[in-house]
């Protein structure tokens, strides 16, 4: 095991009003066929970490492939079901 010895210097801080626009939201529904869904984002880069929820909170693997800087594929084994959601959060 590794073990980190130093400091950390916080050379910038980020105002409320500025991380706001970090983070975007969209909610994928399922229709029992389709297994990929197209994501889109106002954040204006490729450098974005999307990730999933289901209607419980507890983290939902799938693929993601960053497709443009303002859209985000979002692929699924296996198809959801009819009615089936979850949120996408996308951070930068």
């Amino acid at each position: 095991m590794a073990l980190l010895e130093g400091s950390l210097r916080i050379t910038e801080s980020v105002e409320a009003a500025e991380y706001r626009g970090l983070r975007d939201e969209a909610v994928i529904v399922g229709d029992g066929r389709r297994r990929d869904f197209l994501i889109p984002h106002t954040l204006g880069t490729r450098h974005v970490l999307p990730q999933l929820y289901d209607n419980s909170g507890r983290p939902v693997f799938a693929q993601t492939r960053l497709v443009s800087a303002s859209e985000i594929l979002v692929s699924f084994f296996a198809p959801p079901a009819a009615g089936e959601s979850f949120t996408v959060v996308v951070r930068r």
